[in-house]
Parts: structure tokens; C-alpha cells; sequence
């Protein structure tokens, strides 16, 4: 029975918030008021990561940190 019901919660967790935008393009907006725009890879316990274009035009992979945001599109 436990083991069913955790199962369930977390397919429910997979449709909601950044999963449903995992692979996508999506900017993210941090509580010191940057953006960045990048592809989500990854999606942690603590953390989203991000590839992202450098100047050069060089895709890097960062990491942010879920309490620093204030809101992804």
C-alpha cells in the first residue's frame, strides 16, 4: 500500500513545476534580478540545471540553486 501511494505522489510531483519543462528552452528569473536562458537538463533536490551560450557562442552547463529563484517561463 505504501510503497503504490508514494509511487503515485510522485508521478503527480512529475506534472507539475519544473518537470514539465524538462528539455526545454526556459529563462529563469533569480531573486537578485538576473535572467538566464538556457536549456533545463537536470532537475536535483536543491538545484535546476542549465545549458546555456557563453559569449563566445560555447554551450556551458551551470548549475542554480531552487531557493534563488523567484520564477521560471
Amino acid at each position: 500500500m505504501g510503497k503504490n501511494n508514494l509511487n503515485a505522489t510522485f508521478e503527480e510531483i512529475k506534472k507539475h513545476g519544473y518537470y514539465t519543462k524538462l528539455g526545454k528552452i526556459i529563462t529563469v528569473h533569480t531573486l537578485d534580478g538576473k535572467a538566464l536562458r538556457g536549456k533545463l537538463t537536470c532537475i536535483g533536490m536543491y538545484e535546476i540545471f542549465l545549458v546555456v551560450k557563453d559569449k563566445e557562442e560555447n554551450k556551458q552547463e551551470i548549475t542554480i540553486f531552487k531557493n534563488a529563484i523567484k520564477y521560471i517561463n
